[in-house]
């Protein structure tokens, strides 16, 4: 059983074991002895202490409390021993060594030659580069519309810790805290300041100018000092304002199913049920996801805004980084998961087919060729408000299914009948998917005697997912031959050439005769 003691180092309350606390005792002394005369000397020796306390607290485990004579002499070696300073080759050899001698890099803020939070600056210190092209890069990314670059900025402003202790820079920059590293740098930080002010004490004017320049110097500074106060609040106020704001719309968009860019984006009414256009695509699951995800994306940036918009108008402190941590943790494991699904969904999309069927009407003695718009296979009264693009949902039955506006083109044959040809495209992530997406297009022309009725929607079956398909119906015309137009096909897409260059909706309601050169108005 030994006797143990209760010291306290830097701050840092130990348990101690009496042969350790002695050696400790004249290690420190000696330390005392040797720095107290020196310049800078009491600095030294609290960024010495300072690091003695964090070794020692590396060492500290459930099992073992108390300071060990081991863990003393491990100390002393890390830090140097008495004999390498105490004399001055020695401890231009130790320094010499130390240059050579490179520990494990820690990311730290440098707030010596920090222009903002002091990121780019650590950045540069750890990995050994100029800070003004990290500074560059940031500005650029932010200029050129990258946005994400402040948003990380914002993150590591919060999360990386700032280098406060002599010790700290000296690992932010590969170098181990010895006593001879934190000895030269602070004999060089003392020696820097000496000779700026050196270079100003000259004469009794430039005394009196330094005096003048001192009080100019501080006015400047406590104005510049309180514009930036005012500016920091009307900045956090407007982080605050963008991350509360942005962060509710997401929540509301959530709740009731449209995002406020969806209601008033062109082509797109505000009852627009995104959520149905949606089930069209994808799978129920993965909408669900992708929704949680998306909500993750934007939603963690905004309440970093919000957050750093309260930090610059209460000013207030706060030391927990496990809380950035886990936040910027989960948005960048929400942004690969999204990345994966996007790939995924891109794929369904990889290959591109076709297929054709055609039929001749039979109408020998037909003259004029009737062309009529039926009526659609389901209900249509949704479709005004759940349109997009050429896709609408309809009611057919008791489900909702997606249906699609075909194409019509009207060309010139040599033949003596009418015919139709029916053009189905679909894609697909392989060949069976590709298949089955062609097979489940139904569309039906039908003809009767001198009319010909057009389905004024191709409907997708089976439940099937929208893969960007079309339906193309193409009406060959012998030359001499005439075609009446029901003014209702004007919904559908098409594209007729005709010689009277007539636009195309005007088209309809009117009989044409087909020419050489095209279809002509008969008048």
């Amino acid at each position: 059983m030994k006797k143990t003691f209760t010291i306290n180092i830097s701050g840092s309350v130990f348990h101690i074991e009496e042969d350790a606390y002695e050696k400790l005792q004249n290690y420190l002394q000696l330390l005392n002895n040797y720095f107290a005369v020196q310049e800078g000397g009491q600095e030294i020796l609290q960024d010495i202490e300072s690091r003695i306390a964090e070794l020692l607290q590396e060492k500290i485990t459930n099992e073992m409390q108390a300071v060990t004579m081991i863990w003393v002499d491990e100390v002393m070696l890390r830090m140097g021993k008495p004999e390498d300073f105490l004399d001055a080759e020695e401890v231009s050899k130790a320094n010499v060594q130390d240059k050579g001698e490179k520990m494990k890099k820690r990311l730290y803020r440098d707030g010596e030659t920090r222009v903002l939070g002091g990121v780019c600056s650590g950045m540069s210190a750890y990995f050994n580069i100029d800070p003004v092209f990290l500074r560059i890069l940031f500005v650029l990314l932010v200029f050129i519309g990258v946005g994400i670059s402040a948003i990380i900025y914002l993150i590591l402003w919060i999360v990386v810790p700032e280098a406060r202790t002599i010790a700290q820079r000296l690992e932010m920059r590969g170098e181990e805290a010895t006593i001879s590293n934190i000895q030269k740098t602070i004999q060089d930080e003392v020696e820097e300041v000496k000779n700026s002010f050196s270079k100003i004490n000259q004469s009794e004017t430039v005394q009196k100018g330094k005096e003048f320049m001192n009080r100019a110097g501080q006015a400047s500074f406590q104005l510049f000092k309180g514009l930036g106060k005012v500016v920091g609040v009307v900045f956090g106020g407007l982080l605050i304002m963008i991350g509360f704001v942005g962060f509710v719309s997401i929540l509301i968009s959530v709740v009731i199913g449209n995002s406020a860019i969806q209601s008033h984006s062109p082509g797109l009414s505000p009852e627009f049920d995104f959520t149905d256009m949606l089930g069209f695509m994808f799978s129920p699951g993965l909408v669900s996801v992708s929704i949680l995800l998306l909500v993750l994306l934007l939603g963690i940036p905004l309440l970093v805004l919000l957050f750093v918009g309260t930090k610059l108008v209460f000013r207030y402190k706060t030391n927990n980084k496990a809380i950035g941590l886990g936040a910027f943790g989960i948005w960048l494991t929400a942004l690969i998961s999204m990345i994966i699904l996007s790939a995924g969904q891109i794929s369904n999309f990889s290959q591109q087919n076709s297929i054709s069927s055609g039929k001749t009407i039979e109408c020998a003695k037909c003259k004029t060729l009737y062309l009529e718009l039926g009526k659609s296979q389901g209900s249509t009264e949704e479709a005004e408000n759940t349109e997009i693009n050429d896709f609408v949902i309809v009611t057919d039955g008791s489900e909702k299914v997606l249906a699609g506006n075909p194409k019509l083109r009207i060309e010139a044959t040599e033949a003596s009948e009418f015919s139709v040809i029916i053009k189905k495209t679909a894609r697909g992530k392989n060949a069976a998917d590709l298949q089955q997406n062609l097979e489940n297009i139904g569309y039906n022309v039908t003809s009767m005697d001198s009319t010909l009725v057009l389905d004024p929607y191709f409907i997708i079956g089976n439940q099937a997912k929208w893969r960007n398909q079309e339906v193309q119906v193409t009406l060959k015309v012998p030359v001499g031959k005439m075609i009446r137009l029901d003014t209702r096909l004007a919904r559908l897409n098409f594209d007729f050439d005709n010689v009277n260059n007539i636009w195309n909706k005007e088209m309809t309601g009117k009989t044409w005769k087909m020419t050489p050169e095209g279809l002509s108005l008969k008048e």
